[in-house]
């Protein structure tokens, strides 16, 4: 037998299989997993790269794995709508949605997005490391959809100087709820004609009215069903608020959306963590954060987007392959500096790359972490529609038009005829 023959056959037996093994059974490209460098993804995000190279975390995945990350912008106002349409349409043009919570299970089933616990099996991140809402949301959803980008909670901020001149104690990070409802009302100042000079509590927000209800008890979003749930939570927490406000403790609901504490007409308000990068070194007077005050239970809403691969990408290997590093330890620094958020991983957001260097005024940065520890995933994975509409009823209910009880059943209905159970 001709060895020069036997070699030649051989070698083109391994070239075949080699060409094989790079293709998947529907035709499509695909990288080997050895051989990913090279290769090109998209990612669609809604917010802009850092301007600063080092901190710019796309940048630097793609000088890490050698795989070529394009960035697809779209704006805020018009992404969670046309991701659903790249979904629908089946879209290959984004190998990676930064998907928002209250598309990721809807997104699940209708397989617009694939599961990634195959490559989690094999993978460098540590999922103990996760704080316990991801795996909570993992297990209403039956399987790993996709990995918090970063984890941002709802905090208190107080203004230092009022307290002192009050003379109460500052909040800490086990302040109780009752104790937050009086020090709110001692923290109120009134003109002479008997209107309010300064609140001691700013009224809830969009973020912070169902921290107070999740806080009364109510589990606000079951992960499983994808269904609103509020009960005796939201009515007393909209009835304690409705009394602020007829004391004038808290502004009546209105257009004026100013921000009344970094005015200095509220002593305290419940804000979002990343507040504290906004506020930095900007305001008049000293302040500093704690966890929302224990009512029933500590209870935070995280607010993220998840790294998800889109199931009709071409190359979900590569695509893994940079969520993976942007999960990684180098990947979380550079986002926590970029963004002020914590990680999602807790030895990564327990080193602290997310804390703001000019909020120079904040000693108590464990209120961060702590709300952490009590968040949970909750209205933010409902429909816009279903929260708003939410929200929109217990204002009314403060200004007297509807009682607690009347905004909750048509909450609730609304949101059972907009969702379909």
């Amino acid at each position: 037998m001709n060895l020069k023959k036997v070699l030649s056959g051989f070698l083109m037996i391994v070239m075949i299989s080699s060409v094989l093994l790079g293709c998947k059974k529907d035709g499509s490209e695909s990288v080997s997993k050895g051989d990913l460098s090279g290769s090109e993804i998209t990612i669609s995000v809604w917010n802009e790269q850092n301007a600063d190279d080092e901190l710019n975390m796309y940048l630097q995945a793609e000088k890490a794995t050698g795989i070529k990350v394009n960035v697809n912008v779209i704006p805020e106002s018009d992404y969670s709508s046309k991701l659903n349409q790249m979904v629908a349409t089946k879209d290959k043009s984004s190998d990676i949605f930064v998907v928002w919570e209250n598309d990721i299970k809807n997104f699940a089933d209708t397989k617009g997005i694939v599961a990634l616990d195959k490559y989690l099996k094999e993978s460098t991140i540590n999922q103990d490391e996760f704080i316990d809402a991801v795996a909570n949301l993992t297990e209403g959803l039956g399987a790993t959809y996709g990995l918090p980008w970063c984890a941002a909670t709802e905090i208190l901020y107080y203004n230092q100087d009022m307290f002192d001149e009050v003379g109460i104690p500052y909040p800490n990070n086990d302040w109780a709820y009752s104790d937050f409802l009086e020090a709110a009302e001692k923290l109120t100042r009134y003109n002479d004609d008997g209107t309010t000079e300064v609140y001691g509590f700013d009224l809830p927000n969009t973020q912070t009215w169902w921290a107070g209800i999740g806080g009364a008890g109510d589990q606000v979003y079951d992960a499983e069903s994808g269904q609103l749930v509020i009960g005796e939570g939201a009515k007393s927490f909209i009835d304690d608020c409705a009394q602020m406000v007829s004391k004038g403790i808290m502004p009546e609901p209105s257009s004026d959306t100013s921000d009344k504490f970094a005015s200095g007409k509220a002593a305290i308000s419940w804000l979002g963590s990343w507040n504290i990068g906004t506020y930095s070194d900007k305001l008049d007077f000293n302040w500093d954060i704690a966890t929302i005050p224990t009512d029933k239970i500590k209870y935070n809403t995280l607010h993220t987007g998840f790294y998800t691969i889109n199931a009709n990408s071409k190359n979900q290997d590569a695509a893994w392959k940079v969520i993976e590093w942007l999960m990684g330890e180098k990947g979380q620094e550079i986002n926590s500096k970029s963004s002020g958020n914590p990680s999602a991983l807790k030895s990564i957001a327990d080193k602290g790359a997310w804390k703001v260097e000019t909020a120079t005024t904040i000693d108590n940065w464990e209120a961060v972490t702590d709300s952490l520890a009590a968040g949970v995933f909750g209205y933010t994975c409902l429909p816009s529609g279903v929260t708003n509409n939410a929200i929109s009823l217990f204002n009314t209910a403060l200004s007297g038009q509807i009682n607690s009880q009347e905004a909750v059943e048509e909450a609730m209905k609304y949101a059972a005829e907009t969702i379909g159970y």
